[in-house]
């Protein structure tokens, strides 16, 4: 017994770490050819792209296949996010992420479409043990699609640390064999930033763009900067591919002074509690204003982000009276297309003719104290290192209407807001939130707690606060079929929804009584069910549309239809 055991243990150990050995060469999930419409690490307006953005010909139904041996690991339908994704894990410690995808392939399409009966629920989380549910490489798992947080068709592909769950970029892991690319980066805009209180660059006071001319062999360099005072620089910068007109990000990134390496990133892994701090790295209220990702080389304020490297001076350079020095860039892709680009700095005694601009605000927060403040009807509570820097805001509470600071600050942890209701007349409390009004008049919804008369929220944005009422309920409407129809050679019924202000929450749906999965795509708004499930019947199908918004208001849709 001992014997049999033993040989089944060292057999099992051989084809583990023959199937770990497979594992390690990932094939292409698609089988067509790989162009990026996003690559990894690139800047996002809330975070650091955590994969590759594989393009899908424009098209959704592509077969996605496995790219080597493993088991699926997890499996999650959202309407938000990653829309419908699938986790693979690998002999190797890896595992391979598949998200927006359109639907699942063979048996794991049958167990996804249980679970959601089974639930009762269009959005599904399953986790699924070693070799439960294994696949092999080049078996179909799925097809591509357009869910989720999508902005288009594609796959969203992820290589991860199992263990860590740390996300590896996925070029590492042989798909840059893959991707075509000479075409090193390309810098749309160069600034200059004068950093400490008496600091000036050519003149300004205030962040300055710079004019650059480019070399023969494609260096930029740019016009001596005249500085006094601690200066820094930022950059806005894009990566192109071969046969692909999409503007990516750099892989990496390079500053030096005098030849002395200061300031450096490159994207090969970081973790996903660090993905937030894209808004550190950017000029985060450029970004608001503009819509523009400039990129800033140096550091005001430590911040957590493992793939950021920097020596004492942090990347900021101190024009002392007597010297000069040569600031410069080395912008890198994963194929080693470079950029460089040469700053000069002399030293000027010049007074700035455009002085900096003073930071407005009454009250001037410390980030790394805790603050409260109460005003009228309102208090805010800021918890200690809820922003990247120090600074200045204002706070107001009339008719109503709290202001507090302006929509330009990054934060990193939620603030608390809250109302005290006792002096107005809120004539439908059961409907009535807290909102913010955005720059372009739009009302921000927000989950609001209410204990007694205290109205209270969480969140990571300054603006104009104040009660909202919803007490509308949601559309239903543009049905696929006029009711009365005889629908025998369709495969599917679909119907559109919407609400005007706190949005949807919930969305469910029965034919003669029995619940029915509701495909839900919140960006055409349109919810759809599938034939191919098994409940309709022959003869007369009762539906019955049911849809509550985040405020409890409920819509209810009814008709029906006939089917052989």
């Amino acid at each position: 017994m001992r014997l049999k055991l033993l040989l089944s243990l060292l057999l099992g150990s051989s084809f583990y770490a023959a199937t770990a050995q497979e594992a390690l060469e990932l094939a292409n999930p698609l089988q067509i050819p790989i162009h990026l419409s996003g690559n990894f690490g690139e800047l996002r307006g809330t975070h650091f792209h955590a994969g590759l953005d594989i393009k899908t010909q424009q098209r959704i139904g592509l077969p996605v296949y496995a790219p080597a041996d493993g088991y699926v690991s997890r499996l999650k339908v959202s309407t938000w996010g990653y829309g419908k994704a699938l986790y693979i894990d690998h002999a190797n410690g890896q595992t391979t992420v598949y998200g927006h995808l359109n639907e699942y392939a063979g048996d794991i399409a049958d167990l996804v479409l249980q679970r959601h009966y089974a639930e009762k629920s269009f959005e599904i989380e399953m986790f699924f043990k070693r070799n439960q549910v294994p696949v092999k490489k080049g078996q179909i798992i799925a097809y591509t699609g357009n869910t989720g947080g999508s902005g288009g068709p594609h796959l969203h592909y992820e290589v991860r640390d199992t263990k860590s769950q740390n996300i590896i970029n996925p070029l590492k892991e042989g798909y840059d064999k893959l991707v075509t690319d000479n075409i090193p980066p390309t810098v749309n805009n160069l600034f200059v930033y004068p950093i400490s209180e008496q600091a000036v660059a050519n003149s300004s006071g205030d962040p300055l763009l710079l004019d650059y001319t480019t070399e023969a062999d494609g260096t930029l360099v740019a016009p001596t900067v005249k500085a006094k005072g601690k200066i820094g620089f930022g950059i806005d910068i894009i990566d192109k591919a071969n046969f692909n007109a999409n503007k990516n990000g750099v892989y990496s990134l390079e500053t030096y002074i005098n030849g002395q390496r200061t300031f450096s990133y490159r994207f090969d892994t970081f973790s996903f509690s660090e993905s937030g701090t894209v808004n550190a790295l950017i000029d985060y209220q450029r970004y608001v204003k503009t819509r523009t990702k400039v990129q800033k080389l140096f550091i005001e304020r430590p911040y957590k982000l493992s793939v950021l490297k920097y020596n004492q001076t942090k990347g900021i350079i101190d024009v002392q009276p007597g010297e000069s020095y040569t600031y410069k860039i080395v912008l890198c892709d994963f194929h080693g297309n470079q950029r460089t680009v040469v700053i000069p700095i002399e030293y000027s005694p010049m007074s700035a003719s455009l002085p900096r601009t003073p930071e407005q605000g009454e009250f001037k927060i410390n980030a790394d104290r805790d603050y409260i403040f109460e005003r009228g009807f309102a208090s805010i509570s800021i918890p200690a290192s809820t922003f990247y820097h120090d600074l200045a805001i204002d706070i107001s509470a009339d008719n109503q209407v709290l202001k507090v600071g302006e929509p330009v600050v990054a934060f990193k942890k939620k603030m608390t807001v809250s109302f005290d209701t006792t002096d107005m007349t809120i004539e439908n409390p059961a409907k009535t939130f807290i909102g913010r009004i955005d720059d372009k008049g739009r009302k921000d919804f927000y989950k609001t707690y209410k204990k007694g008369s205290k109205y209270t929220i969480y969140t990571k944005s300054f603006g104009e606060y104040q009660l909202m009422v919803d007490d509308t309920a949601p559309r239903i409407y543009n049905e696929s079929f006029p009711e009365g129809k005889w629908l025998s050679n369709e495969k599917q019924i679909s119907f559109m929804v919407s609400d005007d202000l706190s949005g949807i929450a919930t969305i469910e749906g029965s034919i003669n009584g029995k619940w029915i999965l509701l495909d839900y795509d919140h960006k055409t708004k349109k919810i759809i069910h599938q034939f191919s499930d098994g409940v309709v019947v022959s003869g007369q199908n009762e539906v019955e549309i049911r849809v509550t918004d985040r405020m409890d208001n409920v819509a209810v849709f009814t008709t029906h239809f006939f089917r052989k």
